[in-house]
């Protein structure tokens, strides 16, 4: 799976404030976007595009995220889990749908907050 991301922000500039569009392109990207948050530097939204193998349509889809968190499996291998608003769970690992079943979970991103520390890996 290698999911991007569609991201809104608010940027403002003394008395101006302008909205932007960014699409990282992976989960470190993301991350790191959303640790500059700032009173000038606004996440409004955030949208995964995932591809049909995962989401299960003919073509790519894009949805509000949720959340992301990222954690590693039984045999030590990271594992991104994208919940989407529909309620569906997204993973990088086709045997793990659950956080429940990881170790060293982080947030990443969750609802209009982005959690502190970037992902250092991706699979």
């Amino acid at each position: 799976m290698h999911p991007w991301y569609h991201v809104t922000i608010r940027l403002t500039e003394g008395n101006t404030r302008r909205t932007k569009k960014l699409m990282p392109t992976d989960a470190t990207l993301l991350s790191e976007l959303l640790a500059l948050h700032s009173p000038t530097f606004l996440v409004e939204d955030v949208q995964v595009v995932t591809a049909p193998s995962v989401n299960g349509s003919a073509s790519e889809r894009m949805e509000a995220l949720v959340s992301l968190v990222i954690g590693y499996d039984q045999a030590g291998e990271c594992v991104l889990l994208h919940k989407v608003a529909s309620g569906a769970v997204y993973s990088s690992a086709r045997d793990c749908q659950d956080a429940d079943s990881l170790t060293g979970i982080r947030t990443i991103y969750e609802g209009s907050k982005a959690a502190s520390p970037a992902v250092s890996e991706f699979p």
